[in-house]
Order: structure tokens, then sequence, then C-alpha cells
């Protein structure tokens, strides 16, 4: 098994994903085999299968999103970057998965502002401050109202 890159998916995604921990990737693993998601999902079991299931419930352009994830997920739009001090260069919108993620990205929280009545999500230009990708901190609902932002974007 290989230790995780810093970036999973591909480096010019429009949406980069922002996380603190990196999986543990199959050997020979890479985002545009055609079982990259179910195989990373394999391996890492429940917690990367929620992360990557958030992932593509906000991202996926259709209701679909069990296809979206298992076949299109960091193939093209997106992609992760794991433990980043630094924001993607290319990507156009950044979205940082909680308070770690954050803080290691340095970035002025003073200037995000909330985008929902009980102040969770929180943006500024591009970047969209997150909960964590977990369903006890990021339920259905959030996950539709992170949705409905980023198509003003």
């Amino acid at each position: 098994m290989n230790k995780t890159p810093s970036v999973l998916g591909s480096h010019e995604s429009q949406y980069t994903f922002y996380l603190p921990n990196a999986p543990i990737l199959p050997k020979n693993w890479h985002h545009t085999q055609a079982d990259a998601i179910p195989s990373l999902i394999s391996l890492n079991g429940n917690h990367w299968r929620k992360i990557v299931t958030i992932m593509a419930k906000i991202m996926c352009p259709l209701e679909d999103w069990k296809t979206y994830r298992d076949n299109d997920l960091l193939k093209k739009a997106e992609s992760i970057y794991i433990g980043a001090k630094t924001l993607s260069p290319q990507a156009q919108v950044h979205i940082i998965s909680g308070q770690t993620a954050a803080e290691r990205l340095a970035l002025d929280v003073k200037k995000f502002q909330s985008i929902n009545e009980k102040s969770v999500l929180k943006t500024f230009q591009s970047h969209l401050i997150v909960p964590y990708l977990d369903y006890r901190q990021y339920p259905n609902t959030l996950i539709a109202v992170t949705r409905d932002y980023l198509t003003t974007l």
C-alpha cells in the first residue's frame, strides 16, 4: 500500500475539497481508474465512504449521486487536497472541510460571511468553509444548501 499523495483527483479540477487526513490507497491506485472510488471505499471503510458520498451529493449534477460517486467523482471536476497549506491555483471554487483544514490554510475567517441561518456554512468570494464531511456534522439539508450556493458562483 502506498502513502497518499497530497492531491487526489485532477490537478486541473474546477472544485477543490480540502481535508485534514488522507485515506490509505491501494497499490498503483489512480483517480482515473474505473473502480477508483469503490476501491478507496473498500480499503478505508465507512469513514471514507461518508466523505466521498457527501462530496458526490454536493457535486452531482443529477440526483443519481451513487453512480456519480462510483464512476465520475475525482475524474474531472473535483480534487481533494489533503493537509494543504496553500490553495489550489487552478480551482475556481475552494471547499474547505472543517476547522483543521481551514487553520492549516491560514485563512482569515473574519472575512467569511454566513450563508445560512445556523452560521455553519461560511463564504468569502469562491471560498466555502463547510463542516467536516460526516453525516453527523453535514446532514442532507446542509448538503442541499451547499449545492444551491454553488449554483450562484
